[in-house]
């Protein structure tokens, strides 16, 4: 699973066979374009944020670039096929 932080824009418009824009945050953060698959019901865990919001959706196609601009060229340093995402905002 991977989790995908995202503007309030970008979470409200996510829509099963849409996509989105967002950041990984790991070590450093990496900017991220998902293509979103079957939105399933999200259920919270005791470590999640109270006041974030969080959505979760299967079978999601994930490209990971270094900066913004390597992401709008389609230069990805990482890609994952059929990946479950959580977007958060």
């Amino acid at each position: 699973m991977i989790r995908v932080k995202t503007i309030r824009e970008e979470f409200d418009a996510g829509e099963a066979g849409g996509y989105v824009y967002g950041e990984i945050r790991r070590q450093k953060i990496l900017p991220v374009f998902v293509k979103l698959g079957i939105e399933q019901k999200y259920y919270p865990s005791p470590s999640d944020d109270p006041n974030t919001r969080y959505r979760l959706f299967s079978r999601c196609a994930v490209y990971v670039a270094e900066t913004d601009e390597q992401l709008d060229r389609g230069e990805f340093i990482f890609r994952s096929l059929d990946t479950t995402v959580v977007i958060y905002c």
